[in-house]
């Protein structure tokens, strides 16, 4: 059986599901129906598009606060907006990541009888895991790379700031560099950096992991469900990855 998909993992999911359910239907079998899994799905589908609608008004934002033309006293209520939605950017992204976390879990238990870390994002101690198979340790050696970054700032927006900035700095021609920082209960500064460049890294990064998972999907839903996705059929990138970059 054949799938056609994109690269975007709730369609990709939701197509895989119709399928196994056909398949069972037309078999008259009952094997590896899928259970559990519609609220994985719809989350994800959420979860996304929340993120999109925040970056949509945090780019807007920016572009307010970038115009040169006119004076920092008409700014304030963008610059206030602007905070905002670059805190909920960090908290959603993060959501995000941990549903999809629980979908690779949730995989390997009813499949494979596996049960991975809670935590799989984060690098293990002593750069030793038992439990993880090697198929899907090479996705996650490429994630250890970057989610404790993505996971500390949402931790310190959360629990250890007692405010964020976002900070207005000109370069040699002028215009406004903005740069995003926080001040800790201890009152001292961190510097988080360039705004749309750390974005940037992230929305790359999460492209990557979803390109990667697909990938990994395709092999094993093959041996687990006789069902073999399709390739070829992807888009380029998700809705996410077209904002701030």
């Amino acid at each position: 059986m054949e799938a056609i998909h994109k690269n975007e993992l709730s369609t990709y999911l939701s197509d895989w599901k119709m399928h196994v359910e056909m398949r069972n239907k037309l078999l008259k079998i009952d094997k590896n129906k899928p259970q559990n899994i519609d609220e994985y799905i719809e989350a994800i589908f959420e979860h996304t598009k929340d993120l999109w609608i925040v970056l949509r008004y945090l780019d807007l934002k920016l572009k307010i606060l970038e115009n040169n033309k006119l004076p920092l006293s008409k700014k304030f209520q963008d610059l206030a907006d602007a905070t905002v939605f670059l805190k909920c950017t960090y908290i959603f992204y993060q959501m995000l990541l941990d549903t999809i976390s629980r979908i690779i879990r949730y995989f390997y238990r009813e499949n494979e009888d596996i049960k991975l870390p809670q935590s799989l994002f984060m690098p293990p101690k002593n750069n030793k895991r038992k439990n993880i198979p090697k198929d899907i340790s090479v996705i996650l050696n490429k994630v250890y790379k970057w989610f404790p970054l993505v996971k500390d700032r949402r931790d310190e927006i959360v629990h250890d700031c007692e405010s964020l900035l976002i900070l207005f700095k000109g370069n040699k021609s002028g215009i406004n560099m903005l740069k995003h920082s926080n001040i800790t209960y201890k009152k001292e500064i961190k510097s988080f950096g360039g705004i749309r460049e750390d974005i940037g890294f992230f929305l790359c990064a999460y492209q990557q992991l979803i390109d990667d998972l697909l990938d990994h999907f395709d092999t094993k839903f093959k041996d687990w469900y006789e069902i073999e996705m399709v390739r070829p059929s992807r888009t380029q990138t998700g809705r996410v990855g077209d904002i701030l970059l």
